[in-house]
């Protein structure tokens, strides 16, 4: 995952969804200008920041060491919900 940058998903994505979040496609941008592009692309959106999504899933894996994918996937849709860490 890199250190900077977003995570884009497609237009009719559900940030809602547990099936989008784990079955549909997520880009990422390979440098800097085609992040440019990326932005102004109107059949994608942005999901979360690349360092965001990291920091949604270790700090569920420092509170809970043992969380299973299902429960990765309850903190980040908490964190899309909530703008908040899920503890």
């Amino acid at each position: 995952m890199p250190d900077v940058g977003w995570l884009y998903v497609d237009k009719e994505f559900n940030l809602k969804s547990k099936m989008d979040i784990l079955n549909k496609d997520y880009y990422l941008a390979e440098n800097r200008d085609e992040s440019f592009d990326m932005a102004e692309n109107d059949k994608i959106r942005t999901f979360l920041e690349s360092p965001t999504f990291c920091d949604i899933i270790d700090n569920r894996l420092n509170h809970h060491p043992n969380s299973n994918r299902d429960e990765l996937l309850e903190a980040v849709i908490y964190y899309l919900e909530e703008d908040d860490f899920m503890d």
